[in-house]
């Protein structure tokens, strides 16, 4: 035996049948003002949507195409390398302990750069309210500018040892294997760029994950909003008994479900 529909059902089917049959009446139901309103909401919010993932399907493919291609050129350049290996392996050392030195470096600035920027937030906070007290103040800046300070000095030390490895991987005019050393600072251009490609697909993907899921929730609420003014809109269709052959079949049900 079929299981008898509940009040809440009829009147919502109620205000879905309604806004198909009276939404173009020179006079609709005041409550399809809301339905209207309530559609433009989702339509709006499933077109984000829809441009959220096409940005994350975007990016996901941007991404493999440049994995593609470095795959392509690493290839190339290791052949170049391997012809003049003796050449390479003659700089090889050195711009490997460069490196290495850069990458502390460089790692230590990006992490103190976060520190440096939660620093300068609260120094705003500070002066906005501890102005009363300008030694206190005075005290916060000064270590402010310190740590400024201390930040430039290790970005010009990381500009140094750039300098420095850069000279190490430029041969001279007519030196014998020149070719080869250009290949080994490509390769290694190359692991820097897909580092920091990596660094930035990732974040990318995570802030567009968020957003996605941001707005998934969004159109949920948008939908559950249109859900509410259809229903609405049925209550009001069938407290005025509104005249339309179609609607006038379920307020029979309605009576009994309501009884």
């Amino acid at each position: 035996m079929a299981k008898a529909e509940s009040y809440d059902d009829l009147i919502f089917q109620l205000g879905d049948l309604a806004r198909d049959r009276l939404a173009s009446r020179p006079a609709p139901p005041r409550s399809m003002a809301r339905v209207f309103k309530a559609e433009d909401a989702v339509v709006a919010r499933r077109a984000e949507l829809e441009d959220l993932e096409r940005q994350m399907n975007e990016e996901d493919a941007g991404y493999a195409d440049f994995l593609d291609r470095q795959e392509a050129e690493r290839g190339e350049q290791q052949e170049i390398v391997k012809k003049w290996k003796r050449a390479v392996e003659a700089i090889e050392g050195r711009s490997k302990e460069l490196r290495k030195r850069l990458s502390t470096k460089r790692a230590t600035v990006r992490y103190e750069a976060a520190g440096l920027k939660t620093t300068e937030t609260k120094h705003r906070d500070l002066e906005m309210t501890s102005h009363h007290d300008q030694a206190k103040v005075q005290v916060s800046r000064d270590n402010l500018k310190k740590l400024r300070l201390l930040h430039m000095r290790k970005q010009r030390d990381i500009e140094e040892v750039e300098a420095e490895l850069a000279q190490v991987l430029t041969p001279r005019p007519g030196q014998p294997g020149a070719q080869g050393i250009l290949a080994h600072k490509r390769l290694l251009d190359m692991e820097d760029e897909s580092e920091l490609r990596k660094e930035e697909h990732e974040q990318m993907m995570a802030d567009l994950d968020a957003a996605i899921a941001a707005k998934e929730a969004e159109t949920t609420a948008a939908e559950d909003y249109l859900d509410q003014a259809l229903f609405l809109l049925g209550e009001e269709c069938y407290t005025q008994r509104l005249a339309d052959p179609a609607l006038a079949a379920l307020y029979p049900k309605i009576d009994r479900a309501a009884g």
